[in-house]
């Protein structure tokens, strides 16, 4: 099961850079760099996101993206759904032929509950909200991404 697929992960990741930096025009080089998202690869998520008017398309030297409205308007959900679809948590439940067992598993209403719930709370969230543009550690990571610093988790320490 994977809630986020590559492509929407990449997109969001970019949208949140670009979030940290409104009024900026940033090019796909300079995105690739922080991301570490192939060229091509990035060229391609950042263009189907113009065609959804998330972000405008500039060409041309000092050329590049920037979000096409403020980053408090383009859901999470939104973003997902451009690049998945239907945002789902099981196969039973998006692929009608993917189990015999369709009509009658007890689990089949239980996940359909919590995608719907899921879905519900993406749409809630914005690039903004996610970014953190209020105080407390979001606002420092906002600070980051500002800077040109990639989100980084920490790092875990194993026990022996």
């Amino acid at each position: 099961m994977k809630l986020i697929n590559q492509d929407a992960d990449y997109a969001l990741k970019a949208l949140l850079v670009l979030a940290g930096r409104p009024r900026e025009v940033t090019a796909v080089s300079e995105l690739t760099g922080q991301l570490g998202v192939p060229r091509p690869y990035l060229r391609k998520i950042m263009q189907r996101l113009a065609r959804e008017k998330v972000v405008l398309s500039f060409k041309g030297k000092g050329g590049g993206f920037r979000l096409a409205r403020p980053a408090r308007d383009i859901a999470l959900a939104d973003v997902i759904r451009t690049f998945q679809g239907k945002i789902s948590l099981n196969d039973c439940l998006s692929k009608k032929r993917t189990c015999p067992d369709v009509r009658t598993c007890p689990l089949r209403k239980t996940i359909g509950r919590l995608e719907d719930r899921l879905a519900g709370e993406l749409e809630t969230l914005s690039v903004a909200s996610v970014l953190g543009e209020a105080n407390g550690p979001a606002g420092r990571q906002a600070a980051r991404f500002k800077r040109g610093v990639s989100p980084r988790l920490p790092k875990t320490r194993r026990k022996p």
